[in-house]
């Protein structure tokens, strides 16, 4: 039963997201769980039931208690917006600029985190967040603490081409954002001298820079989106085409990335001691999703990264379903509303589930496709994602990309190649720009390739249907 444990554990969590979004409760019914829980271990501990009795009692505890946590932290999350009070008027904020500036095509998004509204008569102390859109200049950084006078408005849901409402009020009330504000007026306070994530950022920037002047485009935005997640870069033209040959992930940065990354990062640091290099490689891994944004794909990637390499430290076997159930258990207990709102983290979830538990029974059926260059391998880990989140996909867009699976296959075996050698080939472009050109060739073959095959496939009449 052990080895069940944490599916016991996650099943009483999602219980507890979904009786917190679906009825009303009330506070008695956490004391209520938590008191059929203590009759429960009472009666265990004192009456000895059979063995088999026992096992039922402890899985049933498991998840009334883990239903509890679940229930009490969905409380604990929800929130008044004090700012919706003052919808469609024009008020006065100050707060601090959360994250990374998003540069867009004709404007920048800010993320702020409010911490004052003022009034003509008094401060009102919140905490929140405001999506604000604004001009390109003057520039703005993360750690910026600003003042913003505008009007504010809720978000609205939207329909996709397919005519699939997407829930956009609540995709961003799940990060504690309740309102938006078009081009308000924006004053910078104070901007402190330091601050890591600013640094985490500029540290990106620099990269992304480098890697443009050693590649053309649309080659060095590709690798920009494969290692650091920025597809916005790719235009919209081509994101498109990766939309529809269902090769999108490799440029949102999936958990697929975040893996070849951390694998790389435990390799290079394989000649240190071994606390040392798990150290080491904690504090890597961390810093790089805090750079790529620390999305919920990343994010539980990360977690089973960590726990893989805390079991080689301390000398334990590494279950993945276990990772993948255990961090998607810390996940939904921080924050419940991914659970329901959050599309990456659906997706993410349900794509390491088939890769994990599908593909041994794929492979049963391509046992005619070679085993060289890892061809049978690729196939059956693309097709066991395919079909566990195919579903999902067509509930959230309403179309079905026909060509994703032989895209799929054709690509993803040159893209660790292209991460390292991309890598490798920016790094060599700090210490010498015509270094950094001549190693650049060989990334810019296989980014050649990648968006050859997208350009291609894309094309086709039939590359996707809509359900």
């Amino acid at each position: 039963m052990k080895k069940y444990f944490i599916h016991f554990f996650v099943s009483g969590i999602i219980a507890g997201v979904l009786l917190s979004n679906l009825i009303i409760l009330k506070l008695w019914v956490i004391f209520l769980f938590i008191l059929f829980s203590v009759v429960i271990l009472i009666y265990v501990l004192l009456f000895n039931p059979p063995t088999k009795t026992k096992k039922i009692f402890v899985i049933v505890l498991i998840i009334i208690i883990s239903t509890t946590l679940s229930i009490t932290r969905s409380f604990q999350t929800q929130k008044d917006s004090k700012i919706s009070n003052f919808i469609n008027q024009k008020i006065e904020l100050i707060g601090t600029i959360s994250g990374e500036p998003d540069i867009r095509s004709f404007n920048t998004r800010l993320t702020v985190d409010i911490e004052r509204i003022k009034t003509e008569n008094s401060i009102i102390k919140t905490e929140e967040r405001l999506i604000i859109t604004t001009n390109h200049f003057p520039q703005y950084k993360t750690g910026d603490e600003i003042k913003i006078f505008g009007k504010i408005q809720p978000p609205q849901n939207f329909e996709n081409e397919n005519g699939i409402e997407f829930d956009y009020i609540n995709y961003l009330a799940k990060d504690d954002i309740y309102n938006l504000s078009y081009y308000p007026q924006v004053e910078l306070i104070h901007r402190p001298d330091f601050n890591i994530k600013r640094t985490i950022f500029l540290i990106k920037n620099l990269f992304l820079e480098k890697a443009q002047k050693i590649l053309p485009s649309p080659e060095a935005e590709l690798l920009g989106g494969i290692l650091l997640g920025t597809k916005r870069s790719l235009g919209e033209d081509l994101e498109e085409k990766f939309r529809i040959v269902g090769l999108i992930h490799i440029v949102v940065l999936s958990g697929y990335n975040v893996t070849i990354i951390a694998e790389f990062i435990f390799r290079i640091l394989g000649f240190l001691p071994r606390t040392f290099s798990a150290v080491v490689g904690a504090i890597s891994i961390i810093i790089f999703s805090i750079m790529v944004g620390s999305g919920a794909t990343v994010v539980r990637s990360v977690v089973m990264a960590l726990l893989a390499l805390s079991s080689r430290v301390l000398y334990k076997n590494y279950n993945v379903n276990r990772a993948l159930f255990f961090a998607g258990s810390l996940m939904i207990l921080h924050n419940p509303r991914i659970l329901l709102y959050d599309p990456s983290f659906q997706l993410s979830f349900l794509a390491t589930i088939g890769l994990v538990n599908l593909s041994d029974f794929v492979k049963k059926f391509i046992r005619f496709l070679p085993n060289k260059f890892e061809i049978r391998e690729i196939t059956s880990a693309t097709f066991s994602t395919q079909i566990a989140v195919i579903p999902l996909l067509i509930k959230m867009t309403g179309e079905l990309s026909v060509v994703a699976p032989i895209v799929n296959v054709l690509t993803l075996q040159v893209i660790p190649i292209t991460m390292l050698f991309g890598f490798i080939a920016t790094i060599l472009g700090f210490i010498n720009q015509t270094l950094g050109l001549i190693f650049g060739l060989v990334p810019f073959l296989f980014l050649n390739y990648i968006l050859k095959v997208v350009e291609i496939f894309s094309s086709f009449p039939i590359a996707t249907i809509r359900i």
